[in-house]
């Protein structure tokens, strides 16, 4: 059986193959530290926290695409992509890459970010989402809670709508 360490080393290397995204990258966008992952291949261990939302950050992004996504493009020239890179990505072209382009990606929202949203308490917000009132989470692990933007949003157009008598030029988009 693999120690917790060695689940998530194999967790990490599985969606850096998958996606051809650099180590790199992938410190940077899950916790602001480009040089995480080379210190953990030297033998650093990291915190449960930081664990965590390396975890959390892979898991947004097979979320967000039903599986792996591809990295984010970085600013300055693209690197000329090599035979291996177009095969991870299934060819140079897929039939559906504009389609991915011009596609919004789905933000998920902290509780904290909900409650600035809404002005409702963090008690408030769990309760309603239980009773249905409000729309419902989106659980990532058993700590790690999430709700989808569009939809927060949306809630909260609905109910500027009806405390407004469904005049809508008093919401802003």
């Amino acid at each position: 059986m693999a120690t917790l360490e060695e689940q998530f080393n194999i967790r990490l290397n599985a969606f850096l193959a998958l996606t051809g995204m650099s180590p790199t990258t992938l410190g940077m966008l899950a916790v602001g530290d480009p040089n995480l992952l080379r210190q953990i291949e030297r033998g650093r261990s990291p915190s449960l926290r930081t664990a965590d939302r390396v975890l959390e950050f892979i898991s947004a992004c097979e979320l967000d695409s039903g599986g792996a996504r591809a990295p984010p493009r970085q600013r300055g020239r693209a690197r000329p992509a090599t035979r291996a890179r177009k095969a991870r990505r299934g060819g140079a072209m897929t039939k559906n890459a504009s389609d991915k382009r011009t596609k919004r990606a789905t933000r998920l929202l902290r509780v904290s970010e909900v409650q600035a949203r809404t002005s409702l308490g963090r008690s408030t917000i769990y309760r309603w989402a239980a009773e249905g009132r409000f729309p419902a989470p989106i659980w990532l692990s058993e700590r790690v809670v999430r709700w989808i933007e569009a939809e927060v949003d949306e809630w909260v157009r609905k109910r500027l709508e009806k405390s407004r008598g469904g005049d809508a030029s008093a919401i802003r988009n």
